[in-house]
């Protein structure tokens, strides 16, 4: 399960690798989205005619789905001539869990007054394994007090347990309690690792980019081409401010913190686009392999 979070967050170093990991994250995202866990496995040349609409090229779409199959999210499928993907059973599983806080309407303004605090050690030659950790904890909505030692307003006794367990962490004491005394330099630490200024001001830039969508989409005045890709990068923009947004109770948030407005705007949207965005993606897929290498992206 470990390797879908490698490849929504891949390595982007250089302009090249930056490409490679927008690909990436689009098919996944795409996949999450629109196809469900259960269904047939998806041509190849449908999915390189869907990467197209993004402008990704045939050969680059190619070296994603290879690259996504390496990394455990694919499985490929061959009957004669014909090459087909799917999702694995562990990468359906973690977008499942994932879209679960993707597409929540939460109402942060009640708060059962819940925390839950971890603290791990791991051994120091092992990176790869921290990495996945802290990037797990993250998405949890967990913070860092000290390296080793990390904290949420919430009840993720359960989850973070099932965490540790799918990364064999063994060496780790979770804690869940009502009472938690920050003294003056803890609560500086923590509120330096929630970095509220940064997260009111992503949240900002998502509604600034998005505005132009909210009536055409509500008006149904978006074509399924249009929706498939405005609808996919927005999904894609939400789940990377999600994905670092520690999801804080009202009472730590400034009054004007832009977040509730935001995720009223993509709950909304995102919904009034997804039959269009769906029936695109299925127009596309049943692209054959042919056509889609000669495929060029086009909007309509």
């Amino acid at each position: 399960m470990s390797d879908l979070h490698h490849a929504l967050e891949p390595p982007t170093d250089g302009a090249a690798a930056v490409g490679r990991a927008r690909a990436q994250r689009l098919l996944v995202t795409l996949l999450g989205d629109y196809w469900r866990a259960g269904h047939a496995p998806l041509p190849s040349g449908g999915l390189v005619a869907v990467l197209a609409e993004f402008d990704i090229a045939p050969a680059n779409a190619r070296a994603t789905l290879s690259r996504l199959t390496q990394r455990g999210v694919l499985e490929r499928t061959k009957e004669g001539r014909r090459t087909s993907y799917r999702l694995t059973e562990s990468a359906a599983q973690i977008l499942r869990r994932g879209g679960r806080r993707i597409f929540a309407s939460t109402d942060e303004s009640s708060w059962d007054g819940r925390w839950t605090l971890i603290a791990f050690t791991l051994p120091l030659d092992d990176a790869n394994q921290r990495r996945l950790l802290r990037a797990r904890l993250r998405w949890l909505t967990f913070s860092p007090l000290y390296d080793g030692t990390w904290v949420t307003p919430h009840d993720r006794f359960d989850e973070v347990r099932e965490q540790l367990s799918e990364l064999g962490v063994s060496d780790a004491v979770v804690l869940r309690a009502t009472d938690l005394d920050l003294l003056p330099g803890g609560r500086a630490r923590l509120e330096a690792a929630w970095r509220i200024d940064e997260l009111a001001a992503g949240y900002q830039s998502f509604l600034e980019r998005y505005r132009d969508l909210v009536w055409p989409a509500a008006a149904g005045e978006v074509s399924p081409a249009q929706a498939l890709v405005r609808r996919t990068e927005m999904v894609n923009d939400w789940r990377a401010l999600v994905g670092e947004d520690p999801d804080l109770p009202a009472m730590f948030l400034p009054a004007s913190f832009p977040r509730a407005q935001a995720r009223a705007m993509f709950l909304e949207t995102s919904a009034a686009l997804a039959r269009p965005a769906q029936q695109r993606f299925e127009e596309l897929v049943q692209t054959p392999d042919h056509a889609a290498d000669g495929a060029k992206s086009r909007l309509k």
